[in-house]
């Protein structure tokens, strides 16, 4: 008897042969576009600790689909790793163990190396591009840390991500960072010179070793100026932001700066510093008398030979954020 033979008079029982499904092409994953503020370290005496985000944002765009992670820029930058966003969206994808195939478009508004947190910015937009593309595995808390570490310091990525007025140190689990709204009734008045100053060179000028005089004149004023800030005391902003520790030694740097800082007490501004290492001086000021404040700054410097842009900027209640593409 064949093996298909039916047994005992039965019916013949045949087997259903399945085809397999045609193969379905790969999910293609749509782009992210993450906005990110600028900001503004240390306002006088919160060095390295203190950070302001301000109305003033950079576009990052991760576009998937690249062989290999590639960058296009509305302005020239370094590549490969020389360039912080895709290094800070390689560094996201090592730690998820994510291939880096993808192309980085940055639309770039924030001036660079003017104290205004450029590379925060682009360290910070670029690990939440990736971040997002790859279904947010990494938490916020981690994000700042390699942040901080790309960056060198947190006091510029921790209002680049969060928003707000920021107070941040590193410790030995990693970076604390708590967020405050900022000021309310106030903008910045800004004058930014068409020189650039490398945070690098503003550093080098800095002492290893201060006084301890100027250690308690700094901790004392740090103190008070987060307490003005978050109470709304703002009529000890003079001297809250008074600063011994990095701004003398910065100023002679570019003839102008300490003349910008005079010219915006003497236009009514309460206070007036570098923003960051410089060489951009700001002001905290009412929204009717910031105009004049950074034209009086911007003319100061120009008067002494450095020519300068005045500018005004809202605080930025919100850090780096997801948009819709083609925002």
């Amino acid at each position: 008897m064949s093996a298909d033979a039916p047994r005992g008079g039965g019916r013949r029982r045949t087997m259903a042969v399945v085809a397999p499904a045609p193969a379905q092409p790969e999910p293609v994953l749509p782009a992210v576009v993450v906005s990110v503020p600028a900001s503004s370290a240390n306002l006088g005496p919160g060095f390295d600790a203190l950070g302001l985000a301000l109305e003033l944002r950079d576009r990052i765009e991760l576009v998937p689909g690249a062989a290999s992670p590639r960058v296009w820029s509305s302005r020239p930058l370094p590549g490969g790793d020389g360039n912080l966003a895709l290094r800070a969206a390689r560094r996201v994808c090592e730690e998820v163990g994510a291939e880096p195939s993808f192309l980085l478009r940055l639309h770039l508004h924030i001036p660079v190396g003017r104290g205004l947190g450029s590379s925060a910015a682009a360290i910070v937009g670029g690990l939440m591009a990736a971040n997002a593309w790859l279904g947010s595995r990494l938490p916020p808390d981690r994000l700042l840390d390699i942040a901080t570490e790309i960056e060198g310091h947190p006091d510029n990525v921790a209002p680049a991500l969060m928003g707000g007025l920021c107070v941040a140190c590193r410790g030995e689990h990693g970076v604390t960072a708590v967020r405050l709204a900022p000021p309310r009734g106030r903008v910045a008045a800004l004058a930014i010179p068409e020189r650039s100053l490398p945070t690098a060179a503003a550093r080098r000028v800095l002492p290893a070793r201060v006084p301890m005089a100027d250690a308690v004149f700094n901790v004392q004023r740090a103190a008070l100026l987060v307490a003005a800030l978050a109470t709304g005391r703002l009529e000890v902003l003079a001297e809250a932001t008074r600063d011994r520790l990095h701004q003398p030694h910065r100023l002679p740097l570019l003839p102008g700066l300490a003349q910008a800082i005079q010219a915006a007490r003497a236009a009514g501004a309460a206070c007036a510093f570098l923003s960051g290492a410089g060489p951009t001086v700001m002001a905290l000021c009412p929204p009717e008398q910031a105009g004049a404040v950074a034209q009086a700054m911007a003319a100061a410097m120009e008067d002494a030979g450095q020519p300068a842009q005045s500018r005004t900027l809202a605080m930025a209640t919100a850090g780096a954020r997801i948009e819709p593409r083609g925002v």
